[in-house]
């Protein structure tokens, strides 16, 4: 079991120790101590400026010190210590602003995230956490972010498939806010894509930046089992705000994602587990909106797209010449960030070539490994492709209900959507792949 402890206050928090991370949240006195790791440095900040007459709700500033804390485990803690080399024990200690509204859900708190994670969560919530800030002066020299006159919040990664949700809700004349998790290297193409799309609309982009003490011993885990969780923190702080400033009941929280990734279910048996993310799975968004629901969190999270494949969505754009444009500077590869460039070959890339192939859309990206053909014979490199090779073949072999089910519980009310939809995705890759003369 490894123990965290968190605090907005560094001197209130103990000294780490080998099986204790000691972590300052926000580090907004701008002070800190070498054995402590720090994240949300910059957070506060970005609440401040967006446009408000009044406070975040405390229970939305709760929920974001939550998911920033659940980040700091996932990214200070390898998994490579856990006892099995994947599930970890993660003890987290936290004060919040209201931790009697959070008691009351968290179990079902920790049955979320054990579904998201696949990790063995404690939590233990404390008096005096961080409380709302004060907003800052519409009259002050900072730039703000204009939420007046909008009605919704669509995340906005700088991927694909976000940058045809942006496109396709504007067009339908909603008025977003858009919110990016914006990670080290992602804020340049989010505002290319930005800058693209016409219509009326707001940004908020935020980096949670986890940096751990510095010590020889530790290193920080890569896996991020748990990135949807911030995201759906910072797209919970924007719909508040929203809903504050135009006196709405509830804002919907737009997620555009394939509903193929969307399921993710493991392309072959030995990729159940370890290899199969559940990061937007109706699974988890049903379990995040009854905490939402009953801790009074004022937005609907809602998938567009849970029912079309990434195909569908390039086809279906309502703006395909826009598509078109900036296709090149949207992301979706896995492991881009080791190189800078979409290597081609991972899942998602080879998804992400499908869809455009489906979708008839010239494909203008740079991938490190431009012709599939030539990676079968490289035995470092052709995990991806052989599992996506015997998904196709399986399809018409295997029972497609109990498959998709691998990934984790569906409604039953969708239960045949979801299969036809899991079939229509293999279609698309089986096509792709023969035009690439993989199959």
């Amino acid at each position: 079991m490894t123990e965290l402890v968190f605090h907005h206050d560094h001197q209130q928090l103990p000294a780490a120790s080998e099986g204790l991370i000691s972590v300052q949240m926000y580090g907004v006195n701008g002070k800190s101590r070498g054995d402590v790791s720090v994240i949300g440095s910059s957070v506060i900040d970005k609440i401040k400026r967006l446009c408000l007459f009044e406070k975040v709700p405390s229970q939305a500033i709760d929920f974001l010190s939550i998911a920033l804390a659940v980040t700091a485990a996932d990214t200070f803690v390898c998994r490579s210590e856990s006892a099995d080399g994947w599930a970890r024990q993660l003890s987290i200690r936290l004060p919040l602003h209201e931790p009697a509204r959070w008691n009351q859900v968290k179990q079902q708190l920790v049955s979320a995230l054990h579904f998201l994670s696949g990790d063995i969560w404690e939590f233990e919530f404390l008096e005096g956490g961080f409380p709302s800030p004060e907003p800052y002066s519409y009259r002050g020299r900072r730039q703000l972010i204009n939420l007046f006159n909008l009605d919704s919040v669509c995340l906005f990664s700088g991927g694909l498939d976000s940058a045809i949700g942006a496109i396709d809700f504007i067009k339908m004349g909603h008025k977003p806010l858009l919110v990016s998790h914006a990670y080290k290297g992602d804020r340049k193409h989010q505002d290319q894509i930005a800058e693209n799309i016409q219509g009326r609309f707001s940004r908020f982009a935020v980096n949670a930046y986890p940096v751990i003490a510095k010590s020889p011993e530790r290193k920080t885990d890569i896996t991020m089992r748990t990135r949807s969780c911030n995201f759906l923190a910072f797209g919970a702080i924007g719909a508040c705000a929203v809903q504050s400033i135009n006196k709405l009941d509830k804002v919907d929280l737009l997620v555009p994602e394939n509903g193929f990734i969307s399921l993710n279910a493991p392309l072959t048996s030995r990729r159940i587990g370890p290899l199969s993310t559940r990061t937007t799975h109706p699974h988890f968004f049903d379990s995040i909106q009854k905490i939402f629901d009953i801790t009074e969190i004022p937005c609907t999270i809602k998938n567009p797209y849970q029912f079309k494949t990434k195909g569908e969505m390039v086809s279906e754009c309502l703006d395909g010449h826009l598509l078109a444009d900036i296709v090149d500077r949207t992301v979706s590869c896995s492991h881009w960030k080791r190189k800078n460039q979409q290597c081609g070959i991972c899942v998602p890339c080879v998804i992400r070539r499908a869809s455009l192939h489906a979708g008839g859309v010239q494909d203008a990206a740079t991938y490190l490994f431009k012709d599939l053909s030539r990676v079968l014979s490289q035995t470092d490199r052709r995990d991806d492709l052989l599992a996506l090779s015997i998904a196709v073949a399986q399809k018409s072999k295997r029972k497609i209900g109990p498959w998709i089910l691998d990934s984790g519980p569906l409604s039953p009310d969708n239960y045949q959507d979801y299969q036809k939809l899991f079939l229509r995705g293999l279609e698309e890759i089986e096509s792709f792949l023969k035009a690439e003369r993989i199959l």
